[in-house]
């Protein structure tokens, strides 16, 4: 399947409706040099590169992430910790968690938040995916799988898939310090601004805002197990010796060996991610894809400003630009005229189709940051920044606020992340409802979700602004969920003093976080 509509002499109406999801980002000044392993922008634009050059600023995290090596940051699985101790106070010094504690490097305390590169060996990444596959996808190779999975691969994807979150060091500090990753410390957040607004302290309320520090950067990567992508026929015998891979286009491969109580080690394939970094108060938002993945552009296409150029004429009735992979199209044939025009999903957006080629100045960043320099990738097993495969990746869009000046709700989406709902994927939305309540738990329930299912049955998520009613009780006022700061993290947190069945409110709680600088 190809990406040209049927020929007319008019764009037809799918294409007009892509006004609204091809919009150029970067402004022309964005303009990238490297210097020092360090990229650097254009003075005119430097001062707010996240907002004027979101394109070209998520090319530079993305690149900066890698050669810092985020797969070696803390993960939530080392910052929300299963049996977490208390935060040390004054009079509080045994069996708590004290950040200015000298680390020994050989031994990682289960019981308080860690960051893996502190530690040799550096401790063995988590492998447990979101769910197990059936035998219908590991033996059928995917003849037999049901509409919803043909129709949208990245659902199936999503369903299967290791995500594994790595946050830097400024974000591990801050989340750490300020007493976020119990839920006795969550609690307490939203308990001192209620208090502070009840006594008429309005500033204390306010300076008890949760704020990261500007140079806090969060990467979700969505991995995917041999198993799978053989099954589904992502992946091919090379006869290299290392493990199946496409011929074209690798995909990068990390083998995790951790076989602890529900683990499930082997190889496995990155396909997405889904990353952030706190340079604007809504966080800049940028989703990276493999360039084979299944349905890569479907729904909202991909649009990247800075990185690749394509050819804009690749579909019959409309030019958008080279900046810009409109999602597949077909027109409906039940009618003998006046058909309308509908998505074909789950197709492969192949170079060869979209034209797509780097710009001069994403090679010349990849080279100067040192990023998939290498000519082979020297092992398999293990992820570096000079693996070659890190550029089959391509920016899929970025997000850097709620809507556009004329109001139109913005969004972005992987099409394994939010697999099943891209059309209405907002990350600064839902991540906006990252919240908690008294007790500690998330404060606007169901992760961005709405009521409204789309067409296959899933659910569609908020898009737009926030609602101030996710938040406030008006009436009072009070304040019944706390904003975190866009961190859905917290979502894994536990009590230091459990209750007497998991999920059940902790036995304790205080009223003032505890905070150590």
């Amino acid at each position: 399947m190809g990406l040209a509509a049927p020929a007319a002499a008019d764009p037809n109406t799918l294409q007009q409706m892509m006004l609204f999801r091809s919009a150029v980002q970067d402004s022309d000044a964005c303009r990238v040099t490297v210097e020092g392993g360090v990229p650097v922008f254009d003075e005119s634009v430097a001062g707010a590169a996240a907002a004027t050059c979101p394109d070209a600023f998520a090319w530079t995290q993305f690149t900066t992430a890698i050669r810092e090596e985020f797969w070696n940051w803390s993960m939530d699985q080392t910052i929300w910790v299963g049996e977490p101790w208390g935060l040390c106070t004054a009079g509080e010094t045994k069996d708590c968690c004290d950040p200015n504690a000298p680390i020994d490097p050989s031994d990682p305390n289960p019981n308080c938040p860690t960051f893996r590169a502190d530690y040799s060996p550096i401790p063995t990444l988590p492998a447990e995916p979101n769910g197990t596959p059936s035998e219908q996808v590991l033996n059928d190779h995917g003849a037999q799988l049901n509409i919803a999975d043909r129709l949208d691969p990245g659902r199936l994807l999503r369903d299967l898939e290791l995500e594994l979150v790595f946050r830097n060091r400024a974000m591990f500090d801050y989340i750490y310090r300020n007493d976020m990753y119990s839920r006795e410390g969550l609690a307490s957040h939203n308990r001192a601004q209620n208090k502070a607004l009840s006594d008429g302290d309005i500033g204390a309320a306010q300076r008890m805002t949760v704020r990261l520090p500007v140079d806090a950067v969060m990467v979700k990567a969505d991995f995917i197990h041999l198993e799978i992508m053989q099954s589904l026929g992502l992946v091919q015998d090379l006869g290299d010796g290392g493990p199946p891979n496409h011929p074209e286009y690798p995909f990068l491969t990390v083998f995790i060996e951790n076989y602890d109580e529900g683990q499930v080690p082997g190889v496995y394939y990155m396909m997405a991610m889904t990353n952030a970094s706190k340079d604007i108060p809504v966080w800049h938002w940028y989703a990276m894809e493999h360039v084979m993945n299944p349905g890569r552009c479907d729904y909202i296409g991909c649009n990247d400003s800075f990185g690749y150029k394509v050819n804009g004429k690749m579909q019959e009735g409309a030019d958008f630009g080279d900046h810009y992979i409109p999602p597949m199209i077909v027109l409906n044939d039940d009618k003998t005229k006046h058909n309308d025009p509908l998505f074909v999903t789950g197709e492969v957006y192949h170079p060869e189709m979209t034209g797509e080629r780097p710009s001069d100045q994403l090679s010349a960043l990849f080279e100067g940051m040192g990023v998939g320099v290498d000519e082979v990738d020297r092992d398999w097993q293990v992820i570096t920044p000079g693996d070659p495969q890190w550029k089959n990746y391509r920016l899929k869009g970025t997000q850097s606020s709620f809507t556009t000046a004329a109001g139109i709700p913005t969004g972005t989406g992987a099409t394994l992340t939010e697999g099943g709902f891209v059309n209405s994927a907002s990350c600064a939305t839902c991540h906006s409802q990252s919240s908690v309540d008294s007790q500690g738990f998330s404060g606007v329930q169901g992760v961005g979700a709405t009521w409204r299912p789309n067409l296959l049955g899933y659910g569609q998520v908020a898009m737009g602004a926030p609602d101030g009613q996710w938040f406030y009780n008006f009436g009072g006022p009070s304040i019944t969920a706390t904003q975190m700061d866009f961190i859905w993290g917290i979502l894994g947190a536990s009590c230091v003093n459990p209750g007497a069945t998991h999920g059940d409110p902790c036995t304790s709680y205080y009223d003032t976080p505890r905070k150590v600088e």
